[in-house]
């Protein structure tokens, strides 16, 4: 079996992009940044109820009755089921937020298990086997489940992240993904209320009278917990909870982003980056997926390679090469794809990649997966799926593996 052909890399290298074609423009207007993506968010709203985008969900409901593997860039063995909308409101943000804007509109997806085989209904003396939904591994069949958490970057609609919530779920997760009500009219929350937001829907989850039937975030059992996923400013909240937050066991951060010239080091905005050396250990397990063409949206000295180096020992980093920040999205709207640059990736492979590292560090985490064997053959089924799978180093390779490999 040929040997995986990402090269190793230091965490600490400034990830500068090699490509020699320019950076697309930003459009000539008046808009900052922030109230670029304002502008984005404003139409993110509008793009969602189209048509087209409708008939790209696909029905999930019922469960895959193919046989369960390691193969963690596929969809798992479980179906899927999107609750109708939740509403939440934080009380414990009061009073750094007030009225509305502690409201959290929820999307949930909860996990079904696959069907009971017949063997399972009828098992032979002395054979040795799980309850026949997920062969060899009963306790996970029927829950409880690890809890997910799935927080999105500054202004980017929840919605514009489905498939990773998706994805995750099939794999037997309950996964939360949410809308705050801010905006860049004065209404814009603090990442300490972030943070906290994150902490109050944990508790709510496990005081809901349906979900609380479902999972177990503070437990002795190995699916017990919390697994944390957020991608830009998302990736930094979901940073700053798990560091201060022990029913967290491992987290997910897609291109994290700490503290820029748009969001500065100041009151309710301190340094995941910080808190994570302060902690010593760098807190629960991650697996950092980065852009190399993140760009000003994603600036060296507070991006993934600084997220990679800050995190514990046995924490996974990797590089996408060519991608842009907002291409680990769904769907990026127009304005998004303006205010970041894009790179060479494609949606599809920046995804695959994402995806596919997200599900593979909480199998090993939360259901006890061989931790190497578990990133290479990740590794190695995504470079037969994006890679030239020869098994050569080439100059295009389709990732970087900042740690993890041993």
């Amino acid at each position: 079996m040929p040997a995986v052909s990402a090269r190793a890399r230091d965490p600490g290298d400034t990830g500068e992009a090699t490509s020699s074609s320019a950076p697309p423009a930003l459009p000539a207007s008046g808009l900052g940044r922030r109230e670029a993506l304002g502008t984005a968010a404003a139409l993110t709203a509008g793009l969602l109820s189209a048509p087209a985008f409708e008939a790209r969900a696909e029905d999930d409901s019922k469960p895959s009755t193919s046989r369960p593997s390691a193969d963690y860039t596929a969809r798992g063995p479980y179906g899927v089921k999107r609750l109708p909308k939740l509403e939440h409101t934080c009380v414990s943000c009061f009073p750094r937020c007030v009225g509305d804007a502690c409201l959290l509109s929820i999307d949930a997806y909860v996990p079904t298990p696959p069907p009971v085989l017949p063997d399972a209904m009828f098992p032979l003396v002395g054979a040795v086997s799980g309850d026949g939904d997920v062969p060899g591994d009963a306790p996970r069949a029927r829950g409880p489940y690890p809890l997910a958490v799935f927080t999105a970057g500054f202004l980017v609609d929840a919605e514009q992240y489905a498939s990773y919530a998706r994805r995750l779920c099939s794999w037997g997760y309950v996964v939360l993904q949410y809308n705050k009500r801010e905006n860049v009219a004065g209404n814009a929350l603090d990442d300490v209320v972030s943070a906290a937001m994150i902490r109050d829907l944990i508790g709510w989850a496990q005081s809901d009278v349906l979900l609380g039937q479902l999972v177990d975030t503070a437990g002795d059992d190995k699916n017990a917990g919390v697994y944390l996923v957020g991608h830009s400013r998302g990736g930094k909240i979901s940073a700053l909870e798990a560091v201060e937050d022990p029913r967290v066991r491992a987290a997910c951060l897609l291109d994290p982003v700490d503290n820029t010239v748009y969001a500065p080091l100041g009151a309710g905005f301190p340094s995941a980056l910080a808190a994570m050396r302060e902690r010593g250990d760098g807190g629960p397990p991650l697996v950092v997926v980065g852009g190399e063409r993140g760009g000003d949206c994603a600036p060296g000295g507070a991006n993934y390679l600084d997220f990679a180096r800050a995190a514990s020992g046995d924490s996974w980093g990797v590089e996408i090469a060519g991608a842009g920040h907002f291409q680990f999205l769904d769907n990026a709207t127009f304005v998004q794809r303006a205010v970041c640059e894009e790179g060479r990736a494609s949606e599809s492979e920046v995804r695959g990649v994402s995806q596919a590292l997200m599900v593979a560090h909480a199998e090993t985490v939360f259901r006890g997966a061989a931790r190497d064997a578990a990133l290479r053959d990740t590794l190695r089924r995504l470079e037969d799926e994006f890679g030239d799978a020869s098994g050569r180093k080439t100059e295009n390779a389709p990732w970087t593996v900042l740690r993890g490999l041993t």
